[in-house]
C-alpha cells in the first residue's frame, strides 16, 4: 500500500516538472511577442485617450504622437481631427491595487478628451467595469476648471456596487487636475 502512495507522489512530481518545463519554454519563445503586444496595447490606449480608435495602433501612433518631457515626466502630444491634444499618464490607488492609464486633455487644458486605463486590478463585474466604454465615455468633454464629481449636475455616474472603485477614480482624476495638469499648464 505504501508503494501506491510513493508511485502517486513520483508521478505527480514528474508530470509537474514536465508541464512546468513546457510552459517555461513557451514563455521564453514568445517573450518578445508578448512585449510587442503590451507596447501596442499602451499605444492604443494613448490614442484612445484622445478619441482616436486605430486599427493599426503602431503606425497611427508613429504618425500622430510626439513624446514630450517635462522634468523627466513623459506625456504625449497627439494630432487629432480637432487639433492637438495631450495624452497624460495618471496613476493612483484603487480598491485592490494601482489604477494606471492616460487622460486625454484638450490643447488649452480646459476639458477631458477621453480616458483610457492601462492597468487595474478591480473586481471583475464590479469595479472592473471602469474599463467599459460607457464609463470612460461619460468623462469625454468634462470641463477641467473645477473638481470632478458624480451626480446630476456633472452628468457622471458611479458604478453601482463599486463605490470604492468609482470614488478612487474620481480621487485619482482630481489629484491629477490639482498637481500634474497644473504643472503642465504652467510649463506651456
Amino acid at each position: 500500500m505504501k508503494k501506491g502512495y510513493i508511485y502517486t507522489i513520483i508521478f505527480m512530481a514528474v508530470v509537474s516538472i514536465v508541464f512546468t518545463g513546457i510552459l517555461a519554454v513557451v514563455n521564453a519563445a514568445y517573450k518578445n511577442k508578448i512585449q510587442e503586444n503590451q507596447e501596442t496595447a499602451v499605444k492604443s490606449s494613448i490614442l484612445a485617450s484622445v478619441g482616436i480608435i486605430a486599427e493599426d495602433a503602431n503606425s497611427e501612433f508613429n504618425d500622430k504622437a510626439t513624446e514630450r518631457k517635462l522634468d523627466g515626466f513623459i506625456y504625449y502630444s497627439i494630432v487629432t481631427p480637432d487639433g492637438t491634444a495631450y495624452a497624460i499618464p495618471f496613476e493612483g490607488p484603487g480598491l485592490w491595487g494601482t489604477i494606471k492609464g492616460y487622460v486625454g486633455v484638450s490643447s488649452d487644458f480646459s476639458q477631458i478628451k477621453g480616458l483610457a486605463f492601462t492597468e487595474q486590478n478591480e473586481t471583475p463585474g464590479l469595479g472592473g467595469r471602469i474599463d467599459e466604454e460607457w464609463y470612460k465615455d461619460q468623462f469625454r468633454d468634462t470641463p477641467l476648471s473645477d473638481s470632478i464629481s458624480y451626480g446630476a449636475e456633472s452628468g457622471l455616474d458611479a458604478i453601482t456596487g463599486a463605490t470604492s472603485t468609482s470614488n478612487a477614480v474620481l480621487k485619482i482624476l482630481n489629484d491629477f487636475i490639482d498637481t500634474t495638469l497644473k504643472e503642465l499648464e504652467e510649463a506651456q
